[in-house]
């Protein structure tokens, strides 16, 4: 056998692998150049006639095919934890993204379908492209106008669009997204029924007063989910069901959150941790406490369902809320990944995995402030914060031992901000660009791109631009700010907005020649 071909299996490589989010996909990519590699040295010995050692690395060969499948089988199973690892300068914040953002925990798995090429999902049939043009263009003026609502289902399109600048968002948000989507005509679904619902559900979300978790973001989630769906190539598939469980789980997913997180509820035993045994406790609520209002007829929206059809819808609803657990974020990104990792390569199967796609879109837009313009992104982060710095004074109340996980006197917020954009955020919509053929900007978003003067497809996609701004506006910030002027008040919390303005366009600055860098390097003329 020729040295260079010479393949040593008796010396496996012993070296720790890298601590990284994407060891899983780096060891699969390995071990796919090396099942090409065996292929390639089997083609060339078959040439010389060489039928034992051909022989040999075709069982070698197959064996790294089952290796590899199984490892998919494995990635496939959503019930599976990963963990998350942090560095950051901050000790206490990358202690809690890492036990926010991931799991220890144990579960029981079980058996879970391949995931399916999505090179079929992705394709721009003309079915599609019609499909979304369609979604796109028709203004439904019929419903906004008749029910007198504040907006209509083009504004509603916008990646950029602000659900705070709205009273009742849940209300017009549901109309018009389940009217937009056909959900209304397809199980007919009673017009004064559904908004008895929305009420209803509103109220649900208004409980507590939580600062950031009420019907703002819940509504906010449900619009943005609608903008992947309408913005991606997924429309066609999807079932209808499927996306009626998708647009309904992104509606009810945060119902009757208390703005506590459920470490701090398992740790005071809260009666709700006791109630789901310390398993995804809200996420659990959420969703129990929408299907026992759903057993109300006046807010029964699901009733001509049949029972099939309603059994796998409420099956579809729980997984999806289930999996907004941030403690399944590793995980489900780790998964997300693999499967874009197999479009190419891996075989067909009997089912499309559907259900991780919808668990990703859902999770990517609840995280997703952080990927919007900065004015729609900044005065969510200062409500998140608050959010938790109250849950930090409570646990300075409610801890014997432990310091509170967010202390309003010392925590550092632009820190927080940057390894949350940088380990959670980043990685999620860099996973879905991938993923999804994204279809356009909105056309403020293009006209932002004209102004940093770099090409127009290098911000092809709805929060690239966004995302970018809005990290590198908090690393100037870390840089040179005056602490003292960015609070103005620290209880309730209230950012000094004007005074980072300033460090938004000091950001922009650096984008744009971070940009024209780039384009001199890769000979890039600018346009």
């Amino acid at each position: 056998m020729n040295k260079s071909n010479h393949i040593d299996l008796s010396s496996p490589n012993t070296s720790k692998p890298e601590s990284s989010p994407m060891t899983t996909v780096n060891i699969l990519s390995r071990l796919r150049t090396a099942t090409e590699e065996v292929r390639k040295v089997q083609s060339n010995l078959d040439k010389d006639g060489s039928s034992d050692q051909v022989e040999i690395l075709d069982k070698v060969g197959k064996e790294l095919d089952g290796i590899l499948y199984n490892l998919v089988e494995i990635l496939s199973d959503d019930t599976r934890q990963s963990e998350i690892n942090i560095t950051s300068n901050d000790g206490q914040i990358s202690k809690w993204l890492e036990q926010t953002f991931s799991s220890k925990q144990t579960r029981s798995t079980t058996a879970a379908g391949r995931f399916e090429s999505i090179k079929a999902i992705i394709q721009a049939s003309s079915f599609v492209n019609a499909l979304q043009r369609q979604m796109r263009q028709n203004a439904k003026e019929r419903l906004s106008t008749m029910l007198d609502l504040p907006v209509d289902i083009q504004k509603l399109n916008l990646w950029s669009f602000n659900m705070m600048e709205y009273e009742e968002p849940l209300n017009f948000s549901i109309l018009l997204i389940f009217d937009a989507h056909d959900l209304i005509t397809r199980f007919h679904i009673d017009i004064e029924t559904l908004k008895s619902f929305n009420r209803a559900l509103a109220d649900g979300y208004q409980k507590f007063r939580a600062p950031y978790h009420n019907d703002f973001h819940g509504a906010d989630v449900l619009q943005t989910t609608h903008c992947l769906l309408i913005k991606s190539n997924l429309m066609s598939v999807f079932t209808q069901l499927e996306i009626a469980a998708l647009l309904f789980a992104a509606a009810i997913h945060d119902y009757e959150h208390p703005g506590l997180n459920n470490v701090y509820l398992v740790k005071t035993k809260n009666d709700l941790a006791l109630t789901y045994n310390d398993f995804s406790v809200l996420e659990n609520h959420h969703a129990s406490s929408v299907f026992k209002l759903l057993r109300d007829k006046r807010y029964n929206i699901w009733s001509h369902m049949n029972t099939n059809e309603y059994r796998s819808f409420r099956s579809l609803v729980i997984s999806l809320v289930l999996a907004t657990d941030m403690a399944n974020h590793a995980s489900l990104v780790e998964r997300t990944s693999t499967y874009f990792f197999f479009k190419e390569t891996n075989s067909s199967t009997s089912s499309t995995d559907s259900k991780t796609l919808l668990q990703t879109l859902l999770h990517a837009a609840d995280i997703s402030n952080a990927a919007k313009p900065w004015p729609v992104y900044i005065h969510s982060a200062e409500k998140i914060m608050e959010e938790f710095f109250i849950q930090g004074d409570l646990e300075k109340l409610n801890y014997q031992d432990d310091k509170p996980t967010f202390d309003r006197e010392t925590t550092d917020i632009v820190q927080l901000q940057i390894g949350f954009i940088s380990h959670i955020v980043h990685p999620t919509f860099d996973v879905l660009s991938k993923v999804l053929q994204i279809d356009s900007l909105d056309e403020n978003q293009k006209e932002q791109t004209k102004i940093i003067t770099t090409p127009r497809s290098q911000y092809t996609i709805p929060w690239q631009y966004d995302l970018q701004l809005n990290l590198e506006t908090w690393k100037q910030v870390s840089k040179s700010a005056d602490m003292q002027q960015l609070v103005l008040n620290r209880k309730p919390l209230q950012l000094n907005l004007e005074y980072l303005q300033e460090y938004v366009e000091i950001a922009k600055t650096c984008l744009r020649k971070r940009s024209q860098h780039d384009q001199l390097l890769n000979h890039t003329p600018s346009s």
